[in-house]
């Protein structure tokens, strides 16, 4: 009650332009000078793998398709297999082509699982992280999550099929 006749007799002795700096001095007498907290902020570590400018490594048509079945099936392909569709990328003169024919006889497989369509749709971000790191060993960027996300919402026939096929077939998953 003693502060408050205090502060009675001083708002008549300097004017009310003085009463805020009063209770500003009040208020930290009151409250007393405490030292803040020490607080730290620290990282944590995110382990993110080397994007397409540093995958300077062309890949041989036998690890292209090893790669590319373990990435589709989840398994490797047995030995004679890849032996046998080596010798039939060493026939073909057009690598692209062969590569394209391969895919296809890859999705037409039965027991090759794919992302459903639907859920590719209900939650294109995780799917599209999903693909990135299986055939490309790296978060997408933002703006090719950005990208990738408004092509398959603005294309209605977009399946999983052909954006696992476009990776496949992009120059980045030819290198290493």
């Amino acid at each position: 009650m003693q502060g408050f006749k205090y502060l009675h007799m001083a708002t008549h002795m300097c004017g009310l332009r003085s009463i805020g700096m009063l209770l500003v001095v009040c208020a930290m007498a009151s409250s007393g000078c405490r030292p803040e907290p020490e607080v730290s902020f620290e990282l944590q570590g995110l382990e993110v793998t080397p994007g397409f400018a540093e995958k300077d490594r062309l890949k041989t048509n036998e690890q292209w398709v090893a790669i590319v079945h373990t990435n589709l099936f989840q398994t490797g392909m047995p030995a004679n297999d890849l032996y046998n569709v080596a010798r039939v990328f060493e026939s073909i003169g057009d690598q692209s082509i062969a590569r394209e024919v391969l895919l296809s006889n890859f999705f037409n497989q039965p027991d090759l699982t794919l992302t459903p369509a639907e859920e590719m749709l209900a939650d294109p971000d995780a799917f599209i992280d999903e693909t990135y790191i299986r055939f490309f060993t790296r978060f997408p960027t933002q703006a090719e999550r950005t990208f990738v996300r408004a092509f398959i919402q603005n294309n209605p026939g977009m399946t999983p099929e052909l954006v696992y096929m476009s990776f496949a077939l992009s120059e980045e998953y030819r290198y290493y």
